[in-house]
């Protein structure tokens, strides 16, 4: 038994202290295993819909697209070509430029196309695409891209104003993949909390 008052005070504080840190990690944990679940539920859901555009944000290569951006650029011009999109927005500062040439070498109509080329994050193409639609007279978009990407890609989008819509393309098994699971929640977080 702690019979010096000084001594049971400091006990007090600590265990005080002791529970502070577990409520502190115990909340993290949660929004962590939230977040991601959100992400997972996200990546699967396809909520495509008659929008004024469809926009593929992407992110730099070298060289060429991946088989998961050409994916992307195959899904946005299926919605063109089923009359769901009049538009197709292209972002990212070596990816946009590829992607034109891909969509119109797969028959995509050239004037359909809209292309940033400036932005090297998904958050900064995000925003710019908003600025075309908005400078377009388009207020309602359905993104395109890899499932994992979704989340944080439509939070942007409806952040910046625009009524978006999620149509995941790519490999739909990355929804699963625990790495760019924890990665996307990475993303969506520092989005939320640092708005980059």
């Amino acid at each position: 038994m702690i019979r010096h008052p000084r001594l049971k005070t400091v006990t007090r504080a600590f265990i005080a202290l002791g529970r502070g840190i577990v409520t502190v990690l115990t909340s993290v944990l949660l929004l962590l295993g939230v977040t991601a679940a959100m992400v997972v539920v996200q990546s699967g859901r396809d909520e495509a819909r008659p929008a004024g555009a469809a926009v593929v944000p992407g992110e730099a290569v070298d060289g060429a697209l991946t088989p998961e951006q050409q994916a992307q650029c195959d899904h946005a011009a299926n919605l063109y070509r089923r009359g769901m999109v009049s538009r197709i927005i292209l972002t990212g500062v070596t990816v946009a430029p590829l992607a034109r040439q891909y969509l119109i070498d797969q028959g995509a109509p050239p004037q359909v196309l809209l292309i940033e080329e400036e932005s090297t994050s998904l958050v900064e193409g995000l925003r710019t695409a908003a600025n075309m639609a908005r400078a377009q007279g388009i207020s309602s978009v359905v993104i395109v891209i890899d499932p994992p990407a979704m989340l944080t890609a439509l939070k942007v989008a409806r952040d910046e104003g625009l009524t978006a819509y999620g149509s995941p393309a790519g490999d739909a098994s990355r929804a699963d993949d625990p790495n760019a699971v924890v990665g996307e929640t990475w993303r969506y977080l520092r989005y939320v909390f640092a708005g980059r």
